[in-house]
């Protein structure tokens, strides 16, 4: 994905200017909340992101700079670069949400991101909860969504009748998967960690060569 070397260099640490104390999946996530609001303040970004007026500030300078978001009085807006990586994300990754787990949850909050056609990346499933915990979550389950039903990766069982639950018929409505499609369900006792959990987990297949 075109997005994620520019998103890393806005992220990282750099010899000269303020120190970076935000994350890229901060960055991310301030996109996405752009895209979908199209104007939004920085008092209030900085509140939805859970991050401090400082490290808000720079993040919006440096998207600035790159060109990504516009500044005006009313709040920031994306650029039609922006707009251009905005899409991209959401071709891959066009929904992380909170959700109520169900028996899928190992924490008091949890969170899900699809990501479309990953399913052909996914090895054993540890990658990206090995990420999700990185990223501050407790815990993350991967599903893969195929021939119609949600399995587990390295086995060929069918979830839904297997683990019998209503949070598969909730993640098909809330989700639409297809035969491919990938959700990562993310669980931590902090609200936002299970956002950036699910996030996490879903760039681990967006990354993957």
């Amino acid at each position: 994905m075109t997005f994620l070397p520019i998103l890393k260099q806005i992220s990282s640490t750099r010899p000269l200017g303020p120190t970076r104390t935000f994350t890229e999946l901060q960055v991310i996530r301030a996109l996405l909340i752009l895209g979908e609001r199209k104007v939004i303040g920085r008092t209030l970004l900085s509140r939805l992101l859970k991050t401090g007026s400082g490290a808000i500030r720079t993040m919006i300078s440096d998207l600035e700079e790159h060109k990504i978001i516009n500044i005006e009085r009313a709040g920031c807006s994306l650029t039609k670069t922006g707009i251009n990586i905005y899409k991209e994300i959401i071709e891959k990754i066009p929904k992380v949400i909170q959700i109520d787990a169900g028996r899928l949850s190992v924490a008091n909050f949890d969170a899900a991101a699809l990501v479309k056609d990953g399913s052909k990346f996914i090895h054993r499933g540890i990658e990206q909860r090995d990420a999700a915990i990185k990223a501050g979550a407790k815990g993350a389950t991967t599903l893969m969504y195929e021939k119609d039903r949600f399995t587990l990766p390295m086995e060929s069982i069918d979830c839904a009748k297997d683990f019998p639950s209503n949070i598969w018929v909730i993640l098909e409505k809330k989700f639409k998967p297809s035969d491919g499609d990938v959700i990562i369900i993310s669980s931590s006792d902090i609200e936002e960690s299970a956002i950036y959990g699910a996030l996490a987990g879903a760039l681990t297949l967006v990354e993957a060569p």
